[in-house]
């Protein structure tokens, strides 16, 4: 039985800081927590299912669009890519990863401590030995700032290339947009030239059973209306691969149809005094070069972290001991790296190369975001003057083939005048708004180069 009452009081002060200690340990451990896949796959069934929370837009210059579910514009198309597809969903939630690592980063190297008892079992010392040494890592401490810094500037890279991949989405949404619109025209137009080139057709078969007409004469005739039959069934079938191509990448399902209106007509054209200076400026706005700023200025802080890594200085210690005769002892030790063989050359060499390929890089992309800006202009004037072109001989055409239904009506024509009237009028409508798609995808792609609003939402702006 123990009748010292300090003793014990020292005892039970022992057993609750060790307590303490313990919960205080386990506190700062995370818990598991199970999160299981998905069961199937969860594309919305219709546009009404999609997210169109204008306020989880990230990306600037689609903020001034409105979306009206009931008419979905081109430019509507691609905000609602922004927010609901798929990649970009995943690409967002891997955002966690370099936030998780900066949060790692900023963390600094636990202290350790080294504790030990020996208890004499034989000679002329009975006293327990102890020893306590808690100790630093010097080397942790000293890469705290460089590994965090570079952890932000990891994390700012990975949220510009997100902000970067909604931009070319939307605007890759837009051009499908814009081609199944133009392609669901087309197969408008031509339906009428098919139905004329099958009653001419079918006149012609009748003809030829009487031997009114030659057989190269009814041959031609069908070979007219598989032509347009052709040309009606391609146009049907890129519209419907559009629309499957564009339901993919809003996340709808394949079947769902997306009520698809035209864009409102925008205001002027960005001027070429606009676009030099949006081009002058692209390095402090486009969103993958500021990525490509950030993934430098990241390996930048690597380097510098593996310059800091060659101070020979590991760790320090403090010793506190007591031996069995009994002995007190205080003192300080150090873990020193001697630079003889590695020194660290080794990772600094790594790094500066790595600096350099990220410095090439980011003069490609600036090399390449310029030419891909100057193409898209090239390529939108050379359209636009087409279509104008195309544009002041419509009027001649559509004069000549007006009449001609009230001609064959009253037999001035044959069905064969008539079908060439019709097919001369169509044929230049198309290659019209051939002219005019190529403009706009045109547009597009500036836009999409120089990261600006799209003409129309300057004018809803």
């Amino acid at each position: 039985m123990d009748t010292n009452p300090g003793g014990a009081a020292q005892r039970a002060a022992r057993v609750v800081a060790l307590l303490g200690l313990s919960v205080a340990i386990l506190t700062g451990c995370a818990a598991y927590r199970p999160l299981p896949l998905p069961a199937g796959p969860d594309a919305a069934a219709g546009p009404d299912r999609l997210k169109m929370d204008l306020a989880q837009l990230r990306v600037q210059p689609l903020g001034a669009i409105r979306i009206d579910a009931r008419k979905i514009t081109p430019l509507a198309a691609g905000v609602l890519a922004a927010l609901n597809n798929p990649d970009l969903r995943a690409k967002r939630a891997a955002l966690g990863v370099p936030a998780a690592e900066v949060f790692a980063a900023g963390l600094l190297p636990d202290p350790q401590i080294n504790g030990g008892v020996d208890q004499p079992i034989a000679g002329p010392d009975t006293h327990t030995a102890f020893s306590l040494s808690p100790s630093l890592d010097i080397a942790g401490l000293l890469a705290a700032a460089s590994s965090e810094r570079a952890a932000r500037f990891t994390a700012s890279q990975a949220d510009l290339e997100v902000l970067w991949a909604e931009w070319t989405t939307a605007q890759q949404a837009r051009r499908l947009a814009e081609t199944v619109l133009a392609d669901e025209a087309r197969a408008v137009r031509l339906r009428p030239t098919l139905a004329a080139a099958s009653a001419r057709a079918a006149s012609s078969t009748e003809a030829l059973g009487r031997h009114d007409v030659a057989a190269s004469a009814a041959m031609a005739d069908e070979a007219a209306r598989l032509d347009a039959a052709d040309q009606l069934a391609a146009a049907e079938q890129a519209a419907r691969q559009a629309r499957r191509d564009l339901n993919a990448l809003l996340g709808l399902d394949a079947a769902a149809i997306l009520p698809l209106v035209p864009d409102p007509a925008g205001a002027n054209a960005y001027s070429d005094a606009e676009i030099a200076e949006a081009l002058a400026s692209l390095p402090r706005r486009r969103p993958d070069l500021l990525a490509l700023q950030a993934g430098y200025a990241a390996e930048d802080a690597k380097l510098r972290q593996a310059i800091l890594a060659q101070f020979p200085l590991a760790s320090a210690a403090f010793a506190y001991a007591r031996d069995p005769t009994p002995t007190t002892t205080v003192g300080v030790s150090a873990a020193l790296v001697l630079p003889i063989f590695n020194g660290g050359r080794g990772q600094v060499k790594v790094q500066a190369a790595t600096r350099e390929q990220l410095r090439a890089e980011y003069q490609a992309r600036l090399d390449q975001a310029e030419a891909e800006v100057k193409d898209a202009a090239a390529q939108r004037a050379e359209a636009e003057a087409q279509a104008n072109a195309v544009r002041a001989s419509a009027p001649r055409l559509q004069a000549m083939a007006a009449p001609a239904p009230e001609a064959l009506q009253r037999r001035d024509i044959d069905s064969g005048t008539y079908l060439a009237l019709t097919q001369a009028a169509a044929g230049a409508e198309t290659h019209l708004e051939d002219r005019e798609l190529a403009a706009r995808l045109a547009q597009i792609a500036l836009e999409t180069a120089l990261f600006i609003p799209p003409v129309q939402a300057r004018t809803a702006s």
